[in-house]
């Protein structure tokens, strides 16, 4: 808990400086800054009309004046320093940590720990919202409001309810009966017109993967099986039933400890700065002995160790879940509960977290996986379930989950490695690319590429172009494969549009349009038919058109729900919605196929092909090989370079 760290002291020491600034400012404004010393500028005076005539502005400025001015300030910036030295040398979420479980320090601890974790994600906030308005083409500030503050909320509230699970605020609570199942849950989930009957019993060590469109519940069934109301219907139970869900016996709601949860974005959980602490923070609350040994033997059993030190604000996707993980079951709780953890990842980088559910598994705690693309967790005795029909069923075992790139969204039920196998690949030892596999007549070019992420160079050198074309771009997770996509939409490289330097401002987005990872930072409105709106009176078109395409591609209403209620795959489509209604020349997507299930991935599949016939260039990003195969060139990043490869 004891380390120094010179951030925070170095940020403590400038808004110190900062405030004393502006406390001379403030006083020069108001005729402060008149003495007796030396005479530094003289100003004219400015007395304000009645009834205020007794404020006067600006005046002399003496040196005694501005030495008043700044020793008045130093009471409140050696405050601020001082709260900087302690952050430098305390890790406050940790300390909070010890507090939690001590009588009516838990709630404040927890509260200490949300806003220490969340006064840095404000300004983060407000940093990626802005650059979502220039993707979008919006302008004005008023535009940042309510997408920097529900994302704010969003943080705080994923990072609250992380730290509920992990035991703040309440005590470790053993298993009422040993020989319960793990998870017994059977419930009603209902919201407006959408129903939805559960009935599962998973025993001690048990692995569920569970699978279903976008949209049919998958995500609010595991908080229901955690225990936490959803956030958006409601919970009716058996009128015979004494509990919803029972973990290892004990009431969901109660099982302080028997519950570890990783989110879809686990980042956003994340309360401490470096990964040992992370792991460490469910054990540390809960009392759970021997601390030291729980982190390192979970950390080797998920081949970790090395990222111990590191910080989690700079962990890779695949890293992050893998801590998560880690987090989630170090305590050894008796269910683990993952929401779609292969979303993003590389084919090697699922395989390892596919690898580290199972050892959890193997561990004794029941693990419940919500996954689109199960195919790297099917293994004998996994037991596969399925959402259809308004209830949760065993699969049959025809289908994996792994869509094969077929119309019909059907899947042949080959094993999902051999279809990657056989997806677009790019040879390893390919020569970086230069001007060979490049369309004759290009959309876009991008001569001289030179992209960095921080202080960190991610591409180095080479050039890439898009014709009326579909460019799959592949790489390792941390490869820089966002970054290009951003430095291309925002300007930050060199780009051509058919010869032509590329608009910038607000017209950007009519040459080169961005979907990004994140999109619902996108979104700015209460209601998926105001952003349609939106977008539809932004670039002329017709009232109603990006609406009805987006229903089209769902093949549901959802017009009248908030843009962050919808599942992660339903808000990628609005994304893509949004971003088309400005017919881009250039269309740039990444991870197309996030959060998609079959049906969805084929119609955002056959638009993304039937925009590249129509003469709009398209450069997707990511690791679905579904997607990939749609491709007709492929370019892979590996060691800062990009690299040609055609389809196997």
């Amino acid at each position: 808990m004891i380390r120094f760290r010179p951030a925070p002291l170095l940020a403590a020491a400038l808004a110190a400086v900062a405030f004393v600034l502006l406390r001379v400012v403030y006083r020069g404004i108001f005729a402060g800054l008149d003495g007796e010393g030396p005479l530094l500028l003289s100003l004219p005076q400015v007395r304000l009309p009645s009834p205020v005539d007794h404020v006067v502005l600006l005046g002399d400025v003496t040196l005694d004046g501005v030495t008043a001015a700044a020793t008045s300030a130093l009471p409140i910036a050696g405050l601020i320093l001082a709260f900087g030295a302690v952050a430098a040398v305390v890790d406050v979420p940790a300390v909070c940590a010890r507090l939690s479980g001590r009588g009516p320090f838990g709630g404040v601890a927890q509260a200490l720990v949300i806003a220490w974790a969340t006064a840095p994600a404000l300004a983060h906030s407000v940093r990626e919202v802005s650059r979502a308005r220039r993707l979008r083409g919006e302008g004005g500030p008023a535009a940042l409001l309510v997408p920097v503050l529900e994302r704010t909320v969003e943080r705080a509230v994923t990072l609250g309810t992380s730290m509920h699970l992990r035991g703040f605020g309440g005590r470790a609570v053993a298993a009422a009966d040993t020989a319960a199942p793990a998870l017994s849950l059977h419930a009603d989930l209902a919201y407006d017109h959408w129903h939805l009957r559960a009935d599962l019993d998973l025993p001690p060590g048990g692995f569920a993967v569970l699978t279903g469109p976008t949209g049919s519940g998958k995500t609010t069934l595991l908080r229901a099986a955690a225990g936490l109301a959803p956030s958006d219907g409601s919970l009716a139970t058996e009128a015979e039933s004494a509990s919803v869900v029972r973990i290892a016996g004990v009431p969901a709601e109660t099982a302080t400890g028997l519950i570890g949860y990783v989110a879809q974005e686990p980042r956003l959980s994340f309360a401490t700065e470096t990964v040992a602490e992370e792991i460490g923070l469910a054990s540390r609350t809960l009392g759970a002995g021997d601390l030291d040994r729980r982190v390192a033997r979970i950390a080797q059993a998920l081949a970790i160790t090395a990222l111990l030190p590191r910080r989690t604000a700079s962990l890779s996707a695949g890293q992050a879940q893998l801590v998560a993980i880690a987090a989630a079951s170090a305590h050894g709780p008796a269910l683990l509960l993952a929401d779609e953890p292969l979303a993003d990842l590389d084919a090697a980088s699922a395989e390892r977290v596919a690898a580290a559910l199972r050892a959890v598994a193997a561990s004794g705690t029941a693990v419940l996986v919500a996954e689109h693309r199960p195919g790297p967790l099917v293994r004998p005795g996994v037991h596969m379930l399925a959402i259809a029909d308004g209830s949760v069923h065993a699969d049959d075992g025809t289908d994996d989950g792994t869509d094969d790139g077929t119309d019909d969204g059907t899947d042949d039920g080959a094993d999902a490695s051999a279809r990657c196998a056989a997806a677009p690949s790019v040879d390893p030892a390919a020569t970086p690319t230069a001007n060979s596999g490049e369309p004759d007549a290009p959309i876009l070019v991008a001569p001289a590429l030179e992209v960095t992420r921080g202080t960190v160079s991610v591409i180095r050198g080479g050039r890439i172009a898009v014709g009326q074309e579909i460019v799959a771009l592949t790489g390792a997770v941390g490869s820089g494969k966002t970054s290009l996509l951003l430095a291309l939409a925002l300007g930050e490289v060199p780009v051509s549009i058919e010869g032509e330097p590329a608009p910038s401002g607000r017209d950007r987005p009519r040459a080169i349009a961005l979907v990004p990872d994140a999109c619902e930072d996108l979104f700015f409105h209460l209601t998926v038919a105001a952003e349609c709106a939106r977008a539809d009176r932004r670039w002329r078109r017709t009232p109603g058109e990006t609406l009805q395409r987006l229903t089209a591609w769902l093949g549901a209403d959802v017009a009248q729900r908030h843009p962050r209620d919808l599942s992660h795959g339903q808000r990628r489509v609005l994304a893509l919605a949004l971003q088309l209604a400005a017919r881009p020349r250039v269309l740039l997507i990444d991870e197309p196929g996030r959060g998609l299930d079959p049906h969805t991935s084929t119609a955002m599949r056959r638009a993304l092909r039937e925009m590249a016939e129509s003469g709009t260039g398209v450069l997707l990003a990511g690791h679905d090989p579904v997607f990939v195969a749609l491709a007709d060139r492929v370019i892979g990043i590996r060691d800062g370079s990009l690299r040609a490869g055609v389809p196997a």
